[in-house]
Parts: C-alpha cells; structure tokens; sequence
C-alpha cells in the first residue's frame, strides 16, 4: 500500500512539473524576424545572401525596421485610409543609408532670400492666384477641404494615357531629371492632336545638364529647367537615347547640330520638345492653385521630403511627413488629385520603381502641405 501511494506522489510531483513549465508553440520574435529576413533577401535578391558578416549585420537593420513599420501603423491607425506601412526593398538600409542612396540627390536653393529665385523670374508663369482665392477654401482649424462646382473632382492623367512608366533611379541620384524630363513627356503629348506618348530620354539629360547640376550626383528641378529654356534644349526619345542603359557617360553633349534661333536637334528626334516657361513657387496656403493647374493644363513637378517614405506601401500619406522647405530631399510628379475620396489626395509619381509603393505611385492628402508638397512647386509651359 506504502508502494503504490509513494508511485502516486512521485506522478502527481511529475504531472506537476509539467504543468508549471511554460510551452510557446509560437515561433519567438528573433525566428520570426529571421523567416521574414530570409524571404525578403530573396524577393530583392540582395547581394550578401552568401556573405554570412553582412547577412547578420543587415538582419540586425531589418530588426529595428520591423520596429518601426509597427510603430508607423499604430500611429496611424485611428485615422480613415490612412498609409500602410511594412517591409519594402530598403528595410535592409540604416536611415543614414537611405538618405544617401535615395534622398541626397536634390538641391534645392536657399529661401533665406524669401519668394521666387531671381535667376527664374524671366520664366514665371503668372498663376493669377487673387483669382482663384475664394475657388477652395482650406480650413486650418477644421483640416476640411472645401471644393467649388467648377473644379472635376477627379483628375487622374493616367487615364488618359499621357504619363511615362514609372522608373527606377536606382543608384543614380536622378530624381530631378526624371520628374522634370517625364512630366514634360506627358505635357507634350497633352499638346498632340492624337495624344500620343512618346517616352523622352532623361539619362541624356541627367548627364549633360549644367547650371548646376551634378548628373548622379544631384542636381535641382528648377536650375534644370532654367537650362532647359536657356538653351533651347530638346530632348530626344527614349528610344533612341545612346545613353539609356546608363553605360555611356563619355558622349559629348555639345555636338548636336542647330536647327536655326538656338534650337539643338538630338538623335534627329522631330517629336522632341522645348521649354518656353516654368515656374518654381511656393502654395504653402494655396493648393488651390495647384488642383486648378492639374486639372486644367496637366501633370507638375514638385519638390517634397521623402524619408517617411521608406516604408510606404499603399494608403492616403496623412502623417509621419514633415513639410519644413529646408528639408526637401526628392522630386516627383504630381498625376492628378482625387476630390472624392473620404481623405482627398494628390496622385504622385515616384522614380524607385514599379515595386515601390502604390505600383510606384504614392497618396499624400490635400491641404495641409504633407510632406512638403507645397513649398517648391513648377508648372511648366511647353513651345
């Protein structure tokens, strides 16, 4: 009797250790990150998949990226189709390495002076904004965007076939080339009869484009356009650009042959196109103007601060974007607007690619200056 009452404590003591040892059938926060790491250095087939020192060290990024993209959401999860965060091909780049890869590559001039450059007033185009000023109200205190009969509410001009495909700039800092060369492709077409699209060379322009600019280096929308009117410059179709693989940095760019009153021909392009005016002003308290310009002549340049960015997925950008001018780091395009919406926002065309955000598109909310969308903006006139 002893016997069998000893065997029943010894598996009562047992069945109680067990109890209090604490099983997790799920996988822990490192082997998580580490299965999400994996599948990511695969999908962007990052070169130190076999580099076992630079593996750990970009996993350890990737880490405190996670930390942040989920911070980024929960901030932000209160509000009405608002941007989604999460992982994107820079989730492996310190935000100093971001910055340098990505962002380094706009300069924009010093507004210490206060109002439009000097060197670009011969270029303005009047935006008669008095005229406009009563057309959409925006409310500071209410953040509620009043619009007028007359304004669509949509604008998207990609419906019509006029926007170049979205690029990737990769590692040449070009995004003031390419928001510029493509929203003149598109303001072109606009002008046609048959609105046909003809994709323009921009790597031609991002090496020869002086005033200034510095090719891969960096350079600045408005100092581009500048050069662009003083020069007369065409640019040539993408089609037959010697450039467009980025390997022929030893053309000559002065070689092209006149065609009389200053007009240069490149790759004997008849469709080419010339600027006659542009502009580089601030709407900080008048997007207005820039929804009028959008709907009424087309797409616009626009200098904005882009190091939220990072994680973007998809979504209406309304937080998270600081709008100061002195940080303005990166050029886009700006498509169209939707009015309709619940958060009315602007369409915004990226150079990181396709893969990046919206198909390469990004959402940032009307009337508030996110991102610093406002603070240097260029309407452009075509010949």
């Amino acid at each position: 009797m002893t016997e069998v009452i000893e065997m029943l404590m010894i598996i009562l003591i047992v069945t109680l250790c067990f109890l209090m040892i604490p099983f997790n059938t799920k996988p822990s926060a490192v082997i998580e990150s580490r299965r999400k790491f994996d599948v990511f250095v695969r999908l962007y087939d990052k070169p130190y998949r076999s580099d076992a020192r630079e593996y750990a060290y970009r996993f350890q990024i990737f880490r405190t990226s996670l930390s942040k993209i989920k911070q980024l959401n929960e901030w932000s999860r209160e509000a009405n189709d608002t941007a989604i965060y999460g992982i994107t091909q820079y989730a492996d780049l310190t935000d100093r390495e971001f910055i340098a890869r990505q962002l380094a590559d706009l300069f924009p001039d010093d507004p210490a002076s206060g109002g439009t450059p000097r060197a670009y007033q011969k270029y303005v185009i009047e935006s008669h904004s008095a005229e406009m000023k009563n057309d959409i109200i925006f409310s500071r205190a209410r953040r509620e965007l009043k619009v007028p009969n007359n304004l669509p509410l949509t604008v998207d001009w990609r419906e019509k076939g006029v926007i170049p495909a979205v690029k990737n700039q990769g590692s040449c800092g070009a995004c003031w080339a390419i928001s510029v060369v493509d929203t003149i492709a598109s303001l072109a077409a606009i002008k046609r009869n048959d609105r046909k699209l003809v994709e323009l060379c921009h790597e031609r322009v991002v090496r020869c484009a002086a005033n200034g600019n510095n090719g891969c280096d960096g350079g600045d929308t408005c100092r581009l356009l500048e050069w662009l009117a003083d020069e007369s410059y065409r640019i040539g179709a993408a089609e037959s650009c010697p450039e467009r693989n980025m390997a022929d940095q030893e053309g000559n760019c002065t070689s092209d042959k006149p065609l009389g009153n200053g007009v240069r021909r490149e790759d004997s392009v008849s469709n080419a196109t010339l600027v006659k005016r542009f502009s580089c002003q601030g709407f900080e308290n008048e997007e207005h103007v820039m929804l009028r310009h959008l709907a009424t002549k087309g797409p616009i340049v626009a200098a904005v601060n882009a190091i939220s960015w990072k994680y973007y997925l998809g979504g209406i950008i309304q937080f998270h974007c600081d709008s100061d001018y002195e940080r303005l780091n990166h050029a886009v395009a700006i498509v169209g607007y939707e009015l309709n919406a619940t958060v009315p926002y602007y369409i915004v065309k990226n150079s990181w690619g396709p893969r990046f955000g919206d198909r390469g598109y990004v959402k940032v909310a009307i009337g508030r200056n996110l991102c610093g969308i406002a603070n240097r903006v260029s309407f452009i006139e075509l010949v």
